[in-house]
């Protein structure tokens, strides 16, 4: 009997094998996801985890989403594979129907653990937390962008600004208040002397706490331009609610920089060298203020960049301020104020793109990534002084700022006190004189208001959103309440958010 039966599967010891392997594959693999997602997410909250995935990865680096396939995944399949016969051969050399019982609660039990540490990981019980309660801090807070707290000049100023990706003050040498032990942007830093930047120290270059809902790109460009965190629907329900197809809503009850400026006659281009369908950005600038987007994707509708050119995400940010020239010539001409708002790339985790045209001295950073970021630093300063020499900067307002702290937690590693980089060029003097620049605590939801009064707009109040004007006297909110207290209020469930501005109600 036994001589037939040689070479049959035993379908129930199959079964109990596979059954065993997948939750311990499982387990693995997401124990190794939390780790994945901690080391290329920094600070990651439950509310970043629940919209990026339900936002299109359309447009995202190939290198990013490969270090996940490559990583987590493969090894999670890998195992589930291996796993499987592991268990299953000697459950077919022994007959005796407990190894197989042992070998399924064995697995339950790696199941359960593995599944622990990457739920504490991920910061599990902050969903439970989001979930079950609700606070009233943000509608207490939020003032309302309304055209009667806002007084523009006669002649409107036209606005530059640009998203430094991942770009942070922590770049700059500890004697200006970084956190590297030389300076990597030297040369932003000598521009910013004929401009204002805010620091959270006494030291010169320190810069905005990153709270809650402003953590990643689309995330800090809404924190910037409308003075609101990026918060997910409570009941976790995002149809209809941001970016899952070109016609959702994106936050229709908010209020932007761009909706203002639209109003009152703005010229805007959103310039990216990247597809701004990643991740909501095209719904957002699109909806608000009807800017016009110029992205990776109409570079090659344009013929800028042939149509199977990619590099990155995109194309380089040399290209990008190449661009930009072109596109503030164009806008120049148009006989209206404009804003053009640009987001760097080559600073992107993980690693960062180091451009062919970058010159070997660069190599006296170090690694890799820190030649990435002094490089940005010249591009952009370069850029800026191209702009300097305009017959429109005159009237012309430069904001260069951090879209977000960089995500590489490994580049970072030991490093706590982090900061976004800011600077503001050639606003009115009026606005400008006796303002306190130093020892402000601040998050970049401050710069709305902010950057509204660097155009000459005077603010009744000098809060919009749940930002405040630094170029003015009045308290943020962090500095009002402290950061423990901001923080807590804006990563906690908001009926009213929910409301007034997913829903637009």
């Amino acid at each position: 009997m036994n001589k037939f039966n040689r070479g049959k599967v035993n379908k129930k010891y199959l079964f109990i094998s596979i059954l065993s392997a997948f939750f311990v594959a499982l387990g693995i693999f997401l124990l190794l996801a939390s780790i994945w997602a901690n080391s290329n997410f920094n600070n990651l909250s439950p509310e970043q985890i629940i919209y990026n995935l339900t936002q299109p990865m359309e447009g995202a680096d190939s290198t990013f989403i490969n270090s996940f396939i490559t990583g987590p995944l493969f090894i999670g399949i890998l195992l589930l594979v291996v796993l499987v016969a592991i268990f299953y051969l000697p459950m077919e050399k022994n007959t005796n129907s407990r190894f197989g019982k042992r070998a399924f609660i064995s697995s339950l039990l790696v199941f359960v653990l593995t599944t622990s540490v990457a739920a504490y990981n991920i910061k599990a019980v902050a969903f439970y937390k989001y979930l079950t309660s609700d606070s009233n801090y943000i509608q207490r807070n939020y003032v309302e962008p309304k055209e009667s707290l806002l007084t523009f000049p006669k002649k409107k100023r036209n606005l530059i600004y640009i998203y430094g990706e991942s770009l942070e003050s922590t770049a700059t040498s500890k004697s200006m208040g970084g956190q590297d032990s030389q300076n990597m942007l030297p040369n932003l830093t000598k521009l910013a002397n004929q401009g204002i930047h805010f620091s959270d120290s006494d030291k010169e270059f320190g810069g905005a706490q990153q709270l809650e809902g402003t953590g990643y790109t689309i995330a800090g460009m809404v924190a910037q331009t409308s003075g609101m965190p990026l918060k997910v629907p409570s009941g976790l329900k995002t149809k209809g609610s941001y970016a899952n197809g070109q016609d959702d809503k994106f936050l229709p009850g908010i209020t932007s920089i761009n909706d203002i400026l639209a109003k009152n006659g703005y010229n805007q281009t959103f310039l990216l060298g990247s597809d701004a369908t990643f991740g909501g950005r095209r719904n957002y600038f699109s909806q608000h203020g009807d800017v016009f987007i110029d992205d990776y994707k109409n570079a090659k509708k344009t013929n800028r960049i042939p149509n199977n050119y990619k590099v990155w995400w995109g194309y380089e940010d040399s290209k990008l301020f190449d661009y930009a020239k072109v596109d503030l010539n164009y806008l120049s001409q148009q006989n209206k104020p404009f804003n053009l708002t640009m987001l760097t790339v080559n600073t992107h985790h993980i690693g960062g793109y180091k451009e062919k045209s970058m010159p070997s001295s660069y190599s006296k950073y170090g690694d890799k990534y820190s030649q990435v970021i002094a490089y940005s630093d010249y591009q952009i300063a370069e850029f800026i002084k191209w702009a300097q020499t305009q017959p429109w900067y005159e009237n012309t307002t430069i904001i260069v700022d951090g879209d977000h702290l960089g995500m590489d937690t490994s580049y970072y590693k030991g490093v706590t006190n982090r900061h976004t980089f800011n600077m503001i060029l050639n606003a009115p003097s009026d606005q400008t004189k006796n303002v306190k620049t130093k020892d402000r605590q601040f998050s970049t939801m401050d710069m709305f208001p902010t950057t509204l009064a660097s155009l000459g707009v005077k603010i009744n109040g000098n809060r919009l959103g749940m930002g405040t004007n630094l170029l003015s006297d009045r308290k943020t909110l962090i500095e009002q309440d402290g950061f423990d207290k901001v923080n807590t209020g804006l990563s906690t469930k908001s009926s009213f958010y929910d409301t007034k501005f997913i829903e637009g109600k």
